[in-house]
């Protein structure tokens, strides 16, 4: 298992097949403001609490209820406190446009 650190925490790898990827995501902090041009993700939440911005709407994260997300579509997560999330997406491809990023990693 691949451990890779984040501004907002830090991803685990679980899978990576090269037809799917599936990750654990530790979340202490929110993720940017973004979408990807490739791939569609489903994000299950398995611990903890927070949100999720799809677009323009806020929506609550409830534990094992799967949200899932087109390419294109903008989102970041937030969590209140610590927050588990497994992620599996249809491609390993990184493909991330960020948007807006209190962490500064939005190239110009």
């Amino acid at each position: 298992m691949k451990k890779i650190d984040k501004p907002w925490g830090h991803e685990e790898i679980l899978v990576n097949n090269g037809s799917y990827l599936v990750k654990k995501l530790v979340l202490r902090d929110e993720t940017s403001m973004h979408y990807h041009s490739v791939r569609n993700e489903v994000l299950i939440p398995v611990n903890g609490e927070g949100f999720i911005v799809l677009d323009d709407n806020v929506l609550p994260l409830s534990p094992l209820t799967p949200v899932c997300i087109k390419k294109g579509v903008k989102h970041k997560i937030i969590p209140k406190r610590s927050l588990e999330i497994i992620e599996v997406s249809d491609s390993n491809v990184d493909d991330v446009v960020r948007i807006s990023d209190k962490h500064k990693r939005v190239k110009a």
